[in-house]
């Protein structure tokens, strides 16, 4: 009789722990979609259309109005697009094997540039924007978490600003912020990320390093707010005005890809609302470019 309760108590316990085994997996997995560090990158195969009109606007990205006029697309640009197979040079320097922009320098800045940032950056490789040995970037990354990830350069996982050290390169261009809005503060992302470029800089003194903007979500994104993400945008461009440096640029990439409601171009995204495609990433690139070309930054590079 015993036995017979004891193996009906067994049974009982493992039959409850399957169940809250059960609950805990549908509870992340509600997270995990409601929440903008947990949303991966879909790659969506279908075409999107570019935008067919040049329109410069100003919005006003914070609540004390600061301003930044958009870049016009670049859709409207001519942008050439060369695409190849990943290949190195016969230096066996890594190149990318998607090439784009309309400045005559595209390649050249498309060659140098190592990005650093999150999954929204990670798209970058992925389409063959830069080769992978020059992306320090991760599902999920943002300045809160920062320490908390790892990236791979060569046989090595290191951590951003060590991974920065490793590679040297001359010119960084960092994204990341997405995975800040919900879960940080305005001040306190860029009181870190502040922290970060100077030790960026101390350890890789010829560096110049370009500051990007947070990207704008659909109009349909539940996840993230516009309102919100430019707030954030308006004090990364405070920031970059304090550190004061012409080895520190701005670049508003929000502004080259958002409508006049100030919402992610429709059919920019690849899919969620929030993360982009390559038409979106080509229309980034090669206003970044064509602002590159208005610094010195390729005779620093040369």
């Amino acid at each position: 009789m015993k036995n017979t309760i004891f193996s009906r108590a067994i049974i009982t316990i493992i039959i409850l722990l399957s169940i809250l085994s059960l609950a805990v997996s549908l509870l992340a997995i509600v997270y995990m979609k409601n929440s903008p560090h947990g949303v991966k990158a879909a790659v969506n195969i279908e075409t999107v259309p570019t935008l067919t009109t040049e329109t410069t606007i100003t919005y006003s990205i914070s609540s004390t109005s600061t301003t930044i006029t958009t870049v016009p697309s670049t859709s409207t640009r001519n942008s050439t697009e060369t695409t190849t197979a990943f290949k190195t040079t016969a230096e066996n320097v890594p190149v990318p094997s998607r090439y784009v922009g309309t400045s005559p320098n595209s390649a050249f800045y498309q060659e140098n540039l190592v990005t650093a940032g999150d999954s929204i950056t990670l798209g970058l490789k992925y389409y063959g924007f830069i080769p992978k040995e020059h992306s320090i970037a991760g599902d999920s990354v943002s300045m809160w978490n920062l320490s908390h990830f790892s990236f791979s350069v060569g046989d090595e996982e290191l951590e951003l600003v060590d991974a920065v050290e490793r590679i040297q390169p001359k010119m960084l261009y960092m994204w990341i912020g997405m995975n800040d809005v919900n879960l940080n503060m305005p001040q306190k992302f860029v009181k870190k990320y502040r922290q970060v470029i100077d030790e960026i800089r101390e350890r890789v003194p010829d560096i110049t390093i370009i500051i990007a903007t947070i990207t704008p979500v659909s109009s349909g994104c539940k996840v993230v707010k516009n309102t919100i993400i430019r707030d954030y945008n308006a004090a990364l461009m405070e920031m970059v005005k304090r550190i004061d440096s012409p080895d520190v640029l701005f670049f508003d990439a929000y502004s080259v890809i958002c409508d006049n409601d100030l919402n992610l171009t429709s059919g920019y995204s690849s899919g969620d609302g929030m993360h982009l495609y390559i038409p979106c990433y080509t229309d980034i690139m090669t206003a970044l470019f064509d602002y590159l070309d208005t610094t010195d930054v390729k005779s620093k590079l040369e």
